[in-house]
């Protein structure tokens, strides 16, 4: 009853423009048909988008919403947020051909039924929380944005191996978390993905995927020309801080180096270095950021000081 009085509360609305809507959705636990079950949603998103929505927010409960391409046609639309959702394969050519002033879009447990995510428009895309691919895990994926600005990724990634980042040029920030279920998350897969990300200026890497042992002298680590501020967290400093100086041996531009330390924290990343001297000639500001307890915290100021860096360079910010 509720459906059919939005349906026709939206239907009877005067054809006046629409700067946002946000939709609060949820399908019945145990909808066996989701097409049957979204064709309101469908209906909804279609009628706000004809009023010349710029920003829509879908936001469904229990199990995902089947979302149909053919509703996103605007080109009013600049701010698209997702959460829980299937998107079934074309899903991205349409948001491409029918939507192009499209700049913001974030993806939230969401089914990902093609490829590719990608979009020539998007300076701001965001994956966050689970978002999963439903190809076989023998293809692989990749994630494509030429104009994008901004990328955060930061869902757990039920993939086979991480995705390919392409067309990343204008890339200025990115913050990534590398966890979930990647099951071949090994050195050649993460040059290939911190390729993608070469260009940035600010990075935030965090690590969450098991036990990661590289082999000796292995080159896994992407060139940052560009990468002015780093933010890393405990498992780039565990293991006698093997991944933080390779980061630092890739980062000559560098000026501010931010270290979240977790003590909890068991995950690693190790290896063996033959050379464990770096140079980072504009680096001005470390920031340490961990409890006032955090047993890591005076081997990582001992590190710093061996390394060349004053205890004026270095900033401890305590949290609880």
């Amino acid at each position: 009853m509720f459906k059919k009085f939005v349906t026709r509360f939206l239907l009877l609305r005067n054809r006046v423009g629409l700067d946002e809507f946000r939709l609060d959705y949820s399908l019945a636990c145990g909808t066996e048909d989701l097409n049957a079950g979204s064709v309101d949603a469908n209906l909804w998103i279609s009628h706000v988008l004809q009023w010349n929505a710029r920003a829509v927010k879908v936001v469904n409960r229990e199990n995902r919403l089947e979302l149909d391409p053919a509703v996103f046609t605007s080109s009013f639309l600049r701010r698209l947020h997702i959460s829980s959702a299937r998107l079934v394969p074309g899903f991205f050519d349409q948001l491409q051909v029918g939507c192009p002033a499209l700049e913001y879009l974030f993806l939230s447990d969401c089914l990902v039924m093609d490829l590719e995510i990608y979009s020539n428009t998007v300076k701001v895309l965001i994956l966050a929380e689970e978002v999963d691919f439903s190809c076989d895990h023998d293809y692989p994926i990749s994630i494509s944005a030429p104009s994008a600005i901004s990328v955060s990724i930061e869902c757990d990634l039920s993939v086979a191996r991480l995705p390919t980042l392409k067309n990343m040029a204008s890339l200025e920030t990115a913050s990534v978390l590398l966890s979930g279920h990647v099951t071949a998350c090994d050195a050649d897969g993460i040059r290939q993905f911190l390729g993608g990300l070469s260009h940035v200026t600010s990075l935030d890497f965090r690590y969450k995927d098991g036990k990661l042992t590289m082999e000796k002298n292995i080159r896994w680590c992407a060139t940052f020309s560009n990468l002015i501020n780093l933010t890393v967290d405990t498992p780039c400093v565990r293991a006698d801080f093997y991944a933080l100086i390779v980061f630092l041996q890739n980062s000559h531009s560098l000026k501010k180096l931010t270290l979240k330390l977790d003590q909890a924290c068991a995950y690693v990343i190790s290896g063996e270095l033959e050379d464990r001297s770096f140079a980072c000639e504009q680096l001005q500001i470390v920031e340490i950021i961990c409890s006032e307890t955090n047993e890591l915290l005076p081997r990582v100021t001992q590190f710093l000081r061996d390394s060349g860096i004053g205890t004026d360079q270095m900033r401890i910010t305590y949290k609880n």
